[in-house]
């Protein structure tokens, strides 16, 4: 974590992720949140919640006007997919529009020519982020795999984002 932040009275990743071990669906405050003291079972939480990294807490490149709380989205970074993923609170869907997110978001997937992902998920909703456009995919299921990137076509670069269905449920 960056040595100067801590959550403080944030508690967006409640709201906004999904917890399958204890049946939270994502876009709903979890029942064990208590408003003004966080979560009420911290010492017991489920290992998805131990193992979430919010990428406010964990880069000195995003100030306090990225704080999940008020940027009205959590942003997770994946390793093992070298995804940036963008969940944004359903009650303000386009909050990642709003500057200075949209274009430090944009500068983000500039790591896109190195084989990352910046997806912004509002709901179900996704959306492939690329320097030079964005790929809306709409609704997407959970099982659902994203594979994006660029092509050539008719000579020209394209960036491409398309859904996978999950060969264990084809």
């Amino acid at each position: 974590m960056a040595p100067t932040k801590s959550c403080g009275d944030c508690s967006l990743c409640c709201k906004l992720l999904g917890i399958a071990s204890i049946a939270k669906e994502p876009g709903s405050w979890c029942g064990h949140y208590r408003r003004g003291s966080g979560c009420g079972i911290y010492a017991d939480r489920p290992g998805e919640c131990r193992a979430f990294m919010c990428e406010w807490l964990l880069s000195k490149d995003f100030g306090d006007e990225w704080r999940p709380d008020r940027a009205k989205f959590v942003m997770q970074y994946e390793e093992k997919t070298n995804r940036l993923s963008v969940v944004v609170d359903p009650a303000q869907p386009l909050a990642w529009k709003r500057e200075p997110y949209y274009g430090g978001i944009k500068r983000l997937s500039e790591r896109v020519e190195q084989g990352a992902q910046v997806i912004v998920c509002v709901g179900a909703q996704r959306i492939v982020i690329f320097p030079h456009e964005d790929v809306d995919l709409g609704p997407c299921a959970p099982n659902s795999r994203i594979v994006s990137g660029y092509a050539t076509q008719n000579g020209e670069r394209v960036a491409y984002a398309l859904l996978m269905k999950d060969e264990a449920t084809a």
